[in-house]
């Protein structure tokens, strides 16, 4: 992968692969965070890849279970307004608070420039009372 990126997912900004047993990375998953998408690659004969556009993402939230924090691991939910994938979760990754903080710069960023994401915002914040007065 070059950090150079293209132009419709941006420049790399953070790669990692989930982690399995002990905390070490023997899996087959792997997780690019770009500046505009996050691109979820498994398999190692026959890959799949997933990717999400940050503007889609409406909440996120990270998970700390006491195990995956020995090892220095957990995991980042992200809730998106997609219908292949309404809850994307990058499972048990190394340094979560680091790779949460670069996806909130990114999530934020992207907030206001976006109509769909503000228009979704403004849906989800009307009192339903005021359409019947």
């Amino acid at each position: 992968m070059s950090n150079q990126g293209s132009a419709t997912r941006g420049a790399l900004i953070w790669s990692g692969r989930k982690c399995t047993i002990f905390g070490l990375p023997l899996s087959f998953t792997k997780y690019f965070v770009y500046e505009k998408r996050l691109v979820t690659r498994r398999g190692f004969f026959s890959l799949v890849e997933d990717e999400l556009d940050f503007y889609k993402v409406l909440d996120k939230s990270i998970v700390l279970p006491f195990w995956q924090r020995v090892f220095g691991c957990g995991s980042i939910h992200l809730n998106v307004a997609d219908v292949d994938t309404p809850v994307k979760v990058l499972m048990s990754i190394k340094k979560p608070r680091e790779v949460y903080e670069h996806i909130d710069s990114i999530v934020t960023s992207l907030a206001g420039n976006n109509p769909m994401r503000t228009a979704a915002s403004i849906l989800g914040s009307v009192n339903q009372g005021e359409f019947y007065n």
